[in-house]
């Protein structure tokens, strides 16, 4: 594994986990929200289990759309870097060429 590949994989570790974080901290913040509201136990549980599914929905898609955005950019990069290795190769034989002329 080369060492772009192994720092794309830790960026998109490390956003996973930033976004993780962020949703079960916005999770948190909205149960105690609901806990010390003045409303029934019953209402506010009912309320609680919905949003925490939403939040659930929510933190997959997210997840989901930055894998996608990682191997959109993985996809590209491996293009460039092939491009270029192209380039660097056809120039190289150009190269080669115009010393063999030259001589």
């Amino acid at each position: 594994m080369s060492h772009q590949e192994n720092e794309g994989h830790s960026i998109a570790d490390r956003l996973s986990g930033f976004i993780a974080g962020l949703l079960l901290g916005a999770l948190v913040g909205a149960s105690a929200m609901f806990l010390l509201a003045p409303r029934s136990g019953e209402k506010t549980r009912s309320q609680l289990q919905k949003q925490g599914a939403k939040m659930r929905h929510q933190a997959v898609d997210g997840i989901e759309s930055i894998e996608d955005v990682v191997t959109v950019a993985g996809d590209k990069a491996h293009k460039f870097t092939d491009t270029v290795q192209k380039g660097v190769g056809d120039l190289s034989h150009q190269a080669q060429d115009l010393l063999g002329k030259g001589r």
